[in-house]
């Protein structure tokens, strides 16, 4: 796979837009990020470090990044939606709990044959999925 930094410059480039140093910023963060996060806990958290950075640009990078693929989004417990870098990632599902709102990543290639079983059945094209379960955790189930 290319480098995430060159397929998004590539990608920014097609669309007709610019290339900004401070949309860079959001792709390497996302990429360094070890959870999901909300846009906004993307914009606190790089403001920490980049005092300048706009509320708008880090959300309209957000959805650059979702459409070019680089990044997907999930629906948090509460409905907020959480952002992941696709990058260097396998593909995996999520098992998200409505009590706590941890969230949980699995594969399954058992769901994925299926999910192509059906799609060939029915004569669709998939070009990408997510897949969210929502629920209690082995945590809250306890209590």
């Amino acid at each position: 796979m290319n480098n995430p930094l060159q397929l998004f410059r590539d990608y920014v480039k097609k669309k007709g837009l610019k290339d900004t140093p401070q949309r860079e910023e959001v792709l390497t963060f996302l990429l360094k990020a070890t959870q999901h996060m909300s846009p906004e806990d993307i914009f606190h958290a790089m403001r920490k470090t980049d005092p300048k950075i706009g509320r708008a640009t880090v959300f309209r990078t957000l959805k650059l990044l979702e459409e070019s693929g680089l990044a997907s989004h999930i629906l948090s417990a509460d409905g907020r939606h959480m952002f992941e870098a696709n990058s260097g990632k396998k593909h995996h599902d999520h098992m998200i709990c409505v009590s706590c709102g941890q969230t949980l990543e699995f594969e399954s290639p058992a769901i994925e044959r299926l999910q192509n079983t059906l799609a060939r059945r029915y004569g669709f094209e998939i070009f990408r999925h997510r897949h969210e379960l929502f629920g209690k955790c082995r945590k809250c189930l306890r209590h």
